[in-house]
């Protein structure tokens, strides 16, 4: 959220500082001093930093394309609280780029358009903020969930970010907007399309969320969502919210992150599972008569539900320990749902090739909003926390 903002003198900032609106910008309004999604430290101490000046020793400055070579570092994009990619400005034109800072290869430095001026990049902020609280503009969505409300409220922030002045040139090497593949740079995309998702589920009864109806049916085929009947739960599954979800709801059978175990072992206790195991003499957890299996993480561990409160929990194979997953099976529903719709949206817009942090930060964001067991804080390092992990898994390219 925004906070109260700075200034920066006008004999404090770089020279190259020269349009008339971002200087009185600076001068004046200011920009947030923290704000969630981004900081603008550099500029704040030092009125901008060249970015040949932020080159390692030794490094070819003559590399950068001269557009690049020209901007000023004036900030941050944040991500879980930490810095990810650099904020430029363009002193000349007003225009506010993103780059990925190489500092030992100059020539891989590509700036992308983020912002039209500081005065929308700070207006961008403010609707996102009014969008986190329901006010403004988005004051309509208060206390509304299902499909209707996710499309408003996507419509309703891409809106806020249209609206300001783009222009169609001074973008450097990313050309005029009229070419741009997308209207709106992928940063903002991210916001309109995926924090909208929080509200597709609305209070449940007994357990975290109640679901549209049809949701799963729509998004993964009728034909591939599970729904065991109430003869096949487990005497030990007694939470009466869970068997009506899984009865009624089901969950759906594809196997993305997590799939359900096959008959076998579906909803059997753990210690049933682990006696039907030939050749596992691992430990097993001390409450293993009521946990009961429900499918497999593709990280080599395996899901359980206690049959008492409902709780998910995930295990290594062979360990005597379990670490919260998720708070039901409401909420794990949820998080297949969403990964399922994210990974539509990646195949439209091409998130990942540029904001990978920045679409599993706001991934994480929006599973906490309606599952704060899922994202709880790692205790200490030895403390998994599987979907916040899993999503910030770049390497693996997992989102």
């Amino acid at each position: 959220m925004t906070t109260s903002a700075f200034t920066v003198p006008a004999d404090e900032l770089h020279p190259s500082i020269v349009h008339t609106p971002t200087l009185r910008r600076l001068t004046g309004a200011g920009l947030p001093a923290r704000h969630a999604l981004m900081r603008f430290a550099p500029l704040a101490a030092s009125g901008g930093v060249p970015v040949p000046a932020l080159l390692a020793a030794g490094a070819d400055a003559g590399k950068l394309d001269p557009h690049v070579a020209g901007l000023l570092l004036v900030g941050h994009l944040r991500a879980d609280g930490e810095d990810t990619l650099e904020i430029l400005l363009d002193g000349a034109t007003g225009r506010v780029f993103t780059v990925c800072l190489f500092e030992d290869a100059p020539h891989l430095l590509e700036a992308h358009p983020l912002a039209p001026s500081l005065d929308a990049l700070a207006g961008f902020l403010t609707q996102t903020d009014d969008f986190t609280a329901r006010r403004g503009r988005f004051a309509s969505l208060a206390g509304r969930t299902g499909t209707d409300a996710v499309a408003e409220a996507e419509r309703l922030l891409s809106a806020a970010f249209h609206e300001a002045d783009w222009g169609d040139d001074g973008w450097g090497e990313a050309g005029a907007r009229s070419g741009w593949e997308h209207a709106l740079p992928a940063y903002w995309r991210i916001a309109a399309t995926v924090r909208p998702l929080a509200l597709v589920a609305g209070p449940g009864d007994g357990l975290r969320l109640a679901l549209p109806q049809g949701l799963l049916d729509e998004e993964f085929g009728a034909d591939d969502i599970a729904r065991p009947t109430l003869s096949a739960l487990p005497p030990v599954l007694t939470h009466e919210p869970t068997r009506r979800f899984l009865t009624e709801v089901g969950l759906p059978r594809t196997e993305t992150m997590f799939g359900l175990w096959g008959d076998e072992d579906l909803l059997r206790t753990l210690a049933e599972s682990e006696a039907g195991r030939s050749g596992d003499d691992g430990a097993t957890p001390v409450d293993a008569d009521r946990l009961v299996t429900l499918g497999s993480l593709v990280h080599d561990m395996e899901v359980v539900v206690d049959g008492g409160t409902g709780l998910l929990s995930w295990r290594e194979y062979g360990s005597d320990t379990t670490t919260p997953l998720n708070a039901d099976v409401s909420t794990l529903a949820f998080t297949l749902w969403l990964y399922s719709r994210e990974q539509r949206l990646d195949r439209e817009h091409r998130f990942t090739s540029a904001f990978y942090e920045q679409l599993a930060a706001t991934m994480v964001e929006v599973l906490a909003s309606v599952d704060p067991v899922a994202c709880l804080p790692a205790r200490d390092e030895d403390d998994f926390r599987y979907w916040p992990e899993v999503f910030h898994d770049e390497a693996g390219g997992v989102l």
